[in-house]
């Protein structure tokens, strides 16, 4: 039997070869668990749970902003300034609002006034400005997140009246189809992972009983946010990106204390409206 053996110059190679073998398993196998869709999907249901609570902070603040009766800021979202959507979050928005008003018959009511005679009112806002939150383990990293947010919404409100006379509004409704673009840096201990989302928000008649300040949350209806994002994972000198769809959605009534359920890739989180926190993922 004859046994071949290696010169040592090729046996040199060889280790080598091996050696650059193993650490590219490691590296990958390192970055994978950086990028894992778990990960992400993650961050993606924080993300999408600050948008949702916007949105409804929002839709309460364009009827403030209309002068609609009884719709005053209920306890816990009251204004920060002129334009905020209210909430104690950290976040920076500046929200400009254009209105167009109708009456039961379709037609343009001038100046949205009289304001008994506006039975629809749609509101073209942009928001822009940025947002960050952060959350902690105990035994663990404290995981923090900032960003940009740029967002178009097109909110349709119409009011619901009762038949007695005079009618009397019993509630209102919105619905709206929003455009987002927003990035935002996760970081972790030493990971950070840079995130890039490009969404489409569905508001699906979502209803409030009046008055708002004894219905504070929306009694009915869904927010459905589809969201197309790209990821940057960053630790030490090592990167790696990942492309995905998420779909995120939020089903109401939410109960007394503002917590709803959120549902993405299968899975159910609890989402606060009013401090816009998403936990207990499963």
């Amino acid at each position: 039997m004859r046994i071949n053996q290696l010169s040592p110059a090729r046996w040199l190679v060889a280790v080598a070869a091996i050696g650059l073998a193993a650490c590219g398993e490691s590296t990958t196998s390192a970055l994978a668990s950086l990028a894992a869709d778990s990960t992400v999907t993650k961050d993606v249901a924080n993300s999408a749970g600050d948008a949702i609570s916007t949105h409804v902070e929002s839709m309460v603040a364009n009827e403030s902003a209309a002068a609609l009766p009884g719709s005053s800021m209920p306890y816990g979202f009251e204004s920060k300034g002129p334009g905020s959507a209210g909430g104690p979050t950290n976040n920076s928005l500046t929200f400009t609002r254009s209105r167009t008003c109708y009456d039961a018959a379709g037609a343009v009511v001038a100046g949205c006034r009289p304001e008994s005679a506006v039975r629809k009112i749609v509101t073209l806002v942009t928001m822009d400005g940025s947002r960050s939150g952060s959350s902690s383990t105990t035994g663990g990293d404290t995981k923090s997140w900032s960003g940009a947010v740029h967002r178009i919404s097109n909110d349709t409100l119409v009011r619901n009246f009762d038949t007695s006379s005079p009618p009397v509004e019993k509630s209102r409704t919105h619905s709206d189809v929003s455009v987002a673009h927003d990035t935002t840096l996760f970081s972790e201990g030493a990971n950070s992972r840079n995130m890039s989302e490009a969404s489409h928000d569905y508001v699906n008649a979502v209803t409030w009983n009046l008055p708002r300040n004894l219905n504070p949350f929306p009694i009915s209806g869904s927010i459905v946010r589809v969201d197309t994002v790209h990821v940057v994972v960053t630790k030490d000198s090592k990167t790696e990106t990942k492309d995905l769809v998420r779909t995120v959605e939020v089903d109401f009534p939410a109960d007394s204390q503002g917590n709803v359920v959120l549902k993405i890739d299968g899975k159910t989180c609890t989402l606060n409206l009013v401090t816009h926190a998403v936990a207990n993922c499963k």
